[in-house]
């Protein structure tokens, strides 16, 4: 895998910056209120304004033949967001919950990924991950009132390698990621009438995790696969466009837990109608795949200091993936996600 090694444990070095680049390892604090942020005319910025310039989230979703849950936890300090939704692919059926905190009330998240807890609370609605380190794990709790009760693990297969991003942006920040894609996972979704037992042969997970200084106002869209093949593939897919992309790349196709980096990736759609198939292609030709989604989870936020305009669309890809060999592998109607995604924060 084509990596940075890092010279320091934690993502800011004692100079105060980050260290930039694609690493094969997770780092064990993020610790961001290290980070030195001057303002675009050299001066050392307040800590109001690092407090609110920074943002953070963390993305969960399960997948099977059946289901697609997805959930999250995000502060941009403003505000605060918790969702989830459940989508039925047989159906079609969508069963979307979410919950907004001003000022980040009642929402904390761990500057270590893989220790301490994210948790978001509002009303009857509560949301937990608790992260560990050995293994490396992610246990989801999400309970709303009495009609929805979801616990999962989800767990780093042996000889996993994640991808790990941090790039600068805009003028004075940074923006990191830590991806994992098609991770093992066990528990069971208490969805009203429905009770689904997820079955570590049935299901597969995937978490985005992620933090920064970014840009005021930022636009990208995601693409995201965590499947089993046919053939006992364990296939996991990460593209993005527009946020990672200042000399490093996050896109990632993982094959059996080993991960390989890909190029640049371009997303077509019709932003008047999502609900058209989309094209999605690497500039290395090694993914050509077309996504026709089958369901639509929209939220929008247009205050004064904040706005969102979030479509995420869970529905089936098609096309063709190669691995680093050349090998092609065809998709066929293989359960996945794919996002458009405009912010200012």
């Amino acid at each position: 895998m084509n990596s940075n090694r890092a010279t320091y444990d934690k993502l800011i070095g004692p100079d105060g910056q980050p260290q930039y680049g694609r690493f094969n390892q997770t780092f064990s604090e993020v610790n961001y209120r290290d980070f030195k942020l001057y303002d675009t005319m050299d001066r050392p910025a307040s800590r109001l304004h690092a407090h609110f310039a920074f943002n953070q989230f963390h993305f969960i979703s399960l997948h099977s033949q059946d289901y697609t849950l997805a959930c999250a936890i995000a502060n941009v300090q403003y505000v605060a967001n918790a969702f989830v939704y459940l989508f039925e692919h047989k159906t079609g059926q969508l069963h979307p919950y979410s919950f907004i905190q001003p000022l980040g009330f009642r929402c904390t998240q761990t500057s270590k990924p893989f220790s301490g807890a994210s948790q978001f609370r509002k009303g009857n609605a509560k949301f937990r991950i608790l992260a560990s380190q050995h293994p490396k794990r992610y246990d989801l709790q999400i309970t709303i009132g009495n009609d929805i009760r979801v616990t999962a693990e989800l767990s780093e297969p042996e000889a996993y390698e994640p991808t790990v991003v941090c790039t600068r942006a805009g003028y004075n920040g940074w923006a990191f990621t830590q991806k994992h894609a098609a991770l093992d996972v066990t528990g069971d979704i208490q969805w009203q009438q429905l009770k689904i037992p997820v079955d570590a042969g049935k299901f597969v997970g995937s978490s985005d995790w992620s933090c920064g200084f970014m840009r005021r106002e930022t636009a990208w869209n995601w693409s995201s696969i965590s499947t089993r093949l046919g053939d006992g593939t364990r296939l996991g897919l990460n593209l993005a466009c527009g946020v990672n992309e200042t000399s490093f790349v996050e896109n990632t196709l993982w094959l059996n837990n080993k991960a390989s980096p890909l190029a640049p990736a371009r997303f077509e759609f019709n932003r008047r109608n999502r609900m058209e198939p989309w094209k999605i292609h690497t500039a290395d030709g090694r993914i050509d795949l077309s996504f026709v989604p089958e369901g639509c989870h929209k939220e929008k936020i247009n205050a004064f200091l904040v706005a969102s305009n979030f479509t995420q669309l869970p529905g089936k890809y098609f096309g063709t993936v190669k691995d680093e060999a050349g090998r092609i592998y065809q998709l066929k109607g293989v359960n996945g996600l794919i996002e458009d995604h405009y912010a200012k924060w």
